[in-house]
């Protein structure tokens, strides 16, 4: 049997103060797949949302036009309000989660419903304490409870609230008026505005048995439009309601567009951008590494197509 000698690896080469030839960046470096994760998903998101608002956008100029100048008015007219209903009912789905009853984007978080309780404000009762139990009913009941406290603040009991109602995904605000608003991602919103219940003690609310809190949607321009396809034929009755959606359309993919462009110029930064001069220095450090290196020119090639095939993890594992 011959005797096999380790093979000593040779030392990596000592970098000096400020020689940039093989610069890292923080953002790959530490974070190399969650920040492009991140970026390619808030740009998917952009990308979505424009395209839905494109497609009503364009259901609802024709709807327009047909309804005004159309040939066969009748006929074109039926056929827009029914694409335009089509976009108006399947928003959720076509959009992603992207777009929201107003027809407006955050790419950063989910659309939202914003509505009331016209109960709400016996919660802002300040003259008794009393626990609140609330009911979320639905594949499986969740309960929590709710304590407000005698001379308590709007502010406090509000924080008291969305500590309860946090758990079903509410959440609770003041507004302007001093009224009670509350919002929901729209996923959790059919649940939310059909089986959300209350039981107290008998002094905010009856403590015999549940009420049932009836939640009322704001009003959105979705639900002007939604009427409008039903009744085409109201088409200059919804002039303005029209140019107004016209007009929301139109903003929304202007910042879209900006927000598009920002998510491409993050991403486009974190690639390492070579001169031309950088780029033949790296490629003569790589022929002076491959010459000088115990291993030839073919086991190293080998290496690297192997490197193929083979996890990140596993690849860095070895070579460490």
């Amino acid at each position: 049997m011959k005797n096999t000698q380790a093979v000593r690896q040779p030392e990596a080469p000592r970098i000096r103060q400020g020689d940039n030839r093989f610069p890292e960046s923080p953002l790959i470096s530490t974070r190399p797949l969650r920040y492009n994760v991140q970026l390619n998903q808030q740009l998917t998101s952009v990308q979505q949302a424009d395209n839905y608002l494109s497609q009503v956008e364009s259901q609802l100029l024709q709807l327009r036009y047909a309804a005004n100048h159309g040939a066969r008015r009748g006929e074109l007219t039926q056929d827009a309000a029914r694409s335009l209903s089509t976009l108006l009912n399947q928003r959720p789905q076509l959009s992603a989660g992207t777009v929201d009853r107003h027809l407006s984007v955050d790419p950063e978080q989910t659309a939202q419903v914003h509505f009331t309780l016209p109960a709400a404000q016996r919660l802002l009762q300040n003259d008794e304490s009393e626990t609140l139990i609330f009911s979320l009913a639905g594949p499986r009941r969740e309960m929590v409870a709710v304590s407000f406290e005698a001379g308590a603040t709007p502010r406090q009991d509000v924080m008291r609230l969305n500590q309860g109602l946090g758990r079903f995904g509410v959440h609770a605000s003041v507004d302007k008026q001093q009224g009670l608003v509350f919002s929901v991602d729209e996923a959790n919103w059919p649940q939310v505005s059909s089986q959300l219940s209350v039981r107290g003690e008998g002094k905010r609310f009856s403590g015999n048995e549940f009420t049932a809190l009836l939640a009322r949607p704001e009003p959105a321009v979705t639900d002007t439009l939604s009427q409008l396809a039903q009744q085409p034929g109201m088409i200059r009755e919804f002039q303005g309601e029209v140019q107004q959606a016209l007009e929301q359309l139109t903003q929304q993919r202007g910042q879209l567009y900006s927000h598009q462009d920002n998510v491409r110029r993050r991403i486009n930064e974190m690639a390492t951008q070579y001169q031309p001069e950088q780029a033949l220095e790296h490629a003569r450090a790589l022929r002076t590494h491959l010459q000088n290196s115990h291993q030839d020119y073919a086991a190293t090639a080998r290496a690297l197509g192997g490197q193929a095939n083979l996890q990140q993890g596993t690849v860095s594992n070895l070579l460490r």
